[in-house]
């Protein structure tokens, strides 16, 4: 049980930000004890004597609201079991009955309906000595006022009635759709309402689910009311408060699967050799809380869901994403480099050598907090459910956090290519050195429109390989490069891009990946290794040298309609490649002798061909993946030259032109002496 043990020892490390909202830009909450987070689709605003004021519906992005909760509420399923303060209506409506057509389940054998549970556990609160004046407002209202009708007749109205006086499922209209419709999907009378209560005098905050005092009274309540023997826990070694229901909702809001499942007396009961459940195992209530509102908080703000599976790192000191690329791993540490007086980057990086600096600066800032606290560990969780009801931990490892950051260290850079992606705050296109995210890789691999179980197979065999510093599997190697060359013939003019941009780069990164971490004598760069004599690596270059050739005598319309010989046989140049460079060769040379700007081109290729070893060029072997980061490496490094001297053109223009200027000024300075 040790993660649960570092989960409520998380959970201690930050107990300050238990109920706080928005501390230092976290996306939730951290949950105290006795507390969840749920979807609350309707707000309800009352005065401090229990009056209603008003009324509304919640936008997607204000629901999630910090509720009390009891362990019978937290884990209710259809059996009714009230929240003590916020709930959903036919808990907190006396009149829900009127607009229901099913009467509502009892409870027990008292027969006491959701609205009588819920009162009398408010009202419970309400009377003890741990009571609140906005607690007793929301009682009163709820006691004294019928809350469907009073959202009926709202202003503007928040539920409407049909011409039978029950409420309206479907807005009967195209246009002008009220906001509940959207808020709620389903059943509108099942919406969850929160509560305001405003004019309390002295009170600054009549956000209910916001404040901190209110938080901790229904803490003391809940302890002071309902007294239980302790017993030990096993998770943590002591003895506390026993509980046998555990919390859902840990993934998403309104998820029904449970890590740790509950024993009843019909189906999944206790059997065993033990007289009781609770001598085969006991977690005790705070320990439960504690584990399980830390790993809801974590999953909300740093992990990452993949179609239900969780992947998740965490550690007491900040980490690195294992799921991020490099420009964000670059932006995060950023954004927190004041903690180790690392000063941020002003400027984002240009060149590959700014790249590689600014990863590297990055890795320090993380490794610098690590070796200042060798105790340190981080932590890694992958979570899904195979059935609605039951959660499980796939996988769970832990690592010293000097371990940890050296092997996100070692994925960023044993793959580091040239990758371009859309950068939001510039809107334009942006490239940056590095490795791109595991979605990436996987859509380069199987498409696009990859289907949602391979896609959740393949990153969970990435995120394996990062966490445990594994080269990636070669059957996905294999895949991307067959894509790839597959791919080409249909990168036809504006599709040229895309597919250079979302599966070549990508592919090259695999690749650089696998090689890098198996044949260490050998380091692949998307710098151009000139004296590289690979034989795959010398054939990739020759077809990007014979692509630029005839893509640069490409004009107006052509450029995106027109695909050049070299993509067009790119995929049999890889499984017969001398051959294939003959035809290639042969089409190439109208385009070679068309202009005599292209001799650097030639003696280009010529010196290309004097780097083969013997029978290498002869040979129709098919190539390795290697020939795809010479293709790159070669494109890239006639891109740098074309740069370059479009720059040195323009200095020159430039300096003409401030020649010229000079000289007519100075011309005109003579007439005017003389």
């Amino acid at each position: 049980m040790s993660w649960i043990a570092q989960l409520v020892k998380t959970y201690d490390a930050n107990a300050a930000l238990a109920g706080k909202p928005a501390v230092d830009g976290s996306k939730a909450v951290l949950p105290p004890i006795g507390h969840i987070i749920q979807n609350a689709q309707i707000e309800i605003t009352v005065d401090g004597e229990g009056n209603f004021v008003q009324a509304r519906p919640l936008a997607k992005v204000e629901q999630p609201t910090l509720i009390p909760s009891t362990p019978d509420s937290a884990s209710r399923t259809s059996s009714p079991a009230p929240h003590p303060l916020h709930d959903k209506l036919n808990y907190v409506a006396r009149d829900y009955n009127l607009y229901h057509e099913k009467k509502t389940k009892k409870s027990g054998d008292e027969g006491k309906s959701p609205y009588s549970l819920y009162v009398e556990l408010l009202g419970k609160w309400v009377q003890s000595p741990y009571s609140d004046p906005k607690v007793e407002a929301v009682y009163k209202y709820v006691t004294r006022h019928d809350v469907i009708d009073d959202l009926c007749k709202a202003n503007p109205p928040v539920l409407y009635r049909d011409d039978k006086g029950n409420i309206m499922q479907k807005w009967p209209h195209d246009k002008d759709k009220p906001a509940i419709f959207t808020a709620v999907t389903g059943d509108l009378l099942k919406a969850l309402v929160r509560f305001r209560v405003i004019d309390i005098p002295g009170d600054d905050k009549p956000d209910l689910w916001k404040d901190q005092q209110v938080q901790q009274r229904y803490i003391d309540f809940f302890e002071h009311e309902f007294p239980q023997a302790p017993d030990l826990c096993y998770a943590m070694g002591k003895m506390m408060r026993p509980v046998d229901k555990h919390a859902k909702g840990i993934r998403f809001a309104g998820d029904g699967a449970k890590l740790i499942s509950s024993n009843d007396a019909r189906d999944l009961t206790f059997r065993g050799r033990f007289e009781t459940s609770n001598e085969c195992v006991s977690i005790g209530y705070e320990t439960s809380q504690k584990a399980m509102n830390t790993l809801m908080w974590l999953i909300r703000n740093q992990g990452y869901n993949c179609d239900g599976r969780i992947f998740l790192a965490w550690s007491s000191r900040p980490i690195p994403s294992v799921y991020s690329d490099t420009e964000e791993v670059i932006a995060e540490e950023d954004s927190f480099a004041d903690q180790w007086e690392n000063p941020p980057e002003t400027t984002r990086p240009q060149t590959q050598e700014e790249w590689e600096m600014s990863f590297d600066k990055a890795i320090r800032g993380y490794s610098h907090v690590f070796k200042k606290d060798p105790t340190a560990q981080a932590n890694v969780m992958v979570l899904d459910a195979a059935t609605p009801g039951r959660l499980s931990i796939c996988y769970y490892d832990e690592f010293s956090g000097v371990d940890f950051i050296d092997r996100i260290e070692k994925w960023h850079t044993y793959g580091r290519w040239a990758q371009h992606k859309y950068d939001e705050v510039n809107n334009a296109s942006l490239c940056y050195y590095g490795v791109p995210t595991p979605e990436l890789l996987v859509k380069a691999c199987h498409g696009e429109r990859v289907n949602k179980n391979k896609m959740k197979m393949e990153i969970e065999r990435i995120f394996y390989c990062i966490v445990q510093g594994r080269p990636l599997p070669l059957d996905i190697e294999r895949c991307v490069v067959r894509r790839v060359v597959t791919r080409s013939s249909q990168a036809t003019g504006n599709k040229y891009y895309p597919w250079r941009q979302k599966i070549l780069e990508p592919a090259c990164t695999i690749i650089c990946n696998r090689w890098n971490e198996t044949h260490k004598e050998e380091v692949y760069t998307v710098a151009l290794d000139e004296t590289n004599r690979n034989r795959d690596y010398l054939f990739g270059r020759i077809l990007a040298v014979a692509d630029q050739i005839e893509r640069s005598t490409f004009k107006g319309d052509e450029r995106g309609s027109r695909i050049t010989n070299a993509m067009k046989y790119m995929e049999v140049f890889s499984m017969r490649p001398s051959t294939t460079w003959m035809t290639i060769h042969n089409r190439l040379l109208p385009y070679m002798h068309k202009r005599e700007q292209y001799r650097e081109d030639r003696e280009l290729l010529a010196q290309i061909m004097t780097l083969f070893k013997e029978d290498d060029f002869v040979s129709d072997a098919p190539l390795g993946s290697r020939f795809l980061l010479g293709f790159y490496s070669q494109q890239f490094a006639i891109q740098q030259l074309i740069e370059k001297k479009k720059k040195e053109k323009a200095l020159r223009e430039s300096n003409n032109a401030d020649n010229n200027t000079n000289s007519q000024s100075d011309e005109k300075n003579r007439e005017e002496l003389s």
